[in-house]
Formats: C-alpha cells, sequence, structure tokens
C-alpha cells in the first residue's frame, strides 16, 4: 500500500482512536492484541520507493508510535497483568522494528 494514500493515512489515524484504535487504547492503559495485530499487518503493508518524499499526515502519524508504545508497554509493565505486559512489550519491539524498515535508520 502507497504510504500517502487516502486508505494508509485513514488507518493510520484511526490507529490513534481512542475507542477504536490501538494507540488509543494504549493511552488509557488498555491493550487490544487483534488491534495490535492489524496495526502491525498495516505497517508490514507500507511501501515507500526509492528517493520519495513522504507525505506530511504520513510521517505526522507514524513517527510518535514507536516511542508512544514504548511509553505505553512501561506504564502497563506496572499496572498490567503478566500477559499483557508481555504482548505490549513484543508490540512495542515490533513497532519499532516496521518503522525502522520503513523510514530508515541513521
Amino acid at each position: 500500500m502507497k504510504h500517502s494514500s487516502a486508505e494508509a493515512l485513514e488507518a493510520l489515524d484511526l490507529a490513534w482512536d481512542p475507542e477504536r484504535g490501538v494507540l488509543g487504547k494504549l493511552r488509557d492503559g488498555n491493550y487490544d492484541a487483534e488491534l495490535a495485530q492489524e496495526y502491525i499487518t498495516l505497517l508490514e503493508s507500507i511501501e515507500i520507493e526509492e528517493g520519495e518524499h513522504l507525505h506530511p499526515d504520513f510521517v505526522r502519524l507514524l513517527w510518535f508510535s514507536p516511542i508512544f508504545a514504548d511509553w505505553q508497554q512501561k506504564r502497563i509493565a506496572e499496572f498490567g497483568s503478566e500477559s499483557d505486559k508481555l504482548d505490549t512489550m513484543n508490540f512495542a519491539n515490533k513497532v519499532l522494528t516496521r518503522v525502522e524498515r520503513i523510514l530508515g535508520i541513521p
């Protein structure tokens, strides 16, 4: 899926929705494994061609997700169940890996 497509941008935006998005729910300390997998699948589907300029909304919706997932993983580690701790840590690592693949590492 092209990174700047309306479908990709809408899906990335939805991930931050407090009621329906994996990142929005994490903000409230709720980990949703199904939404997490959908988000990882979305990140895996994003394509950027060599030298292509990135759409500003794409960058806005993507850059903070690994940092945010890591912060929330630490928060859930303090207050969540053992299962949620491991699942959230795994999710945070996957988000970071996918974003590194998409944007590259300096």
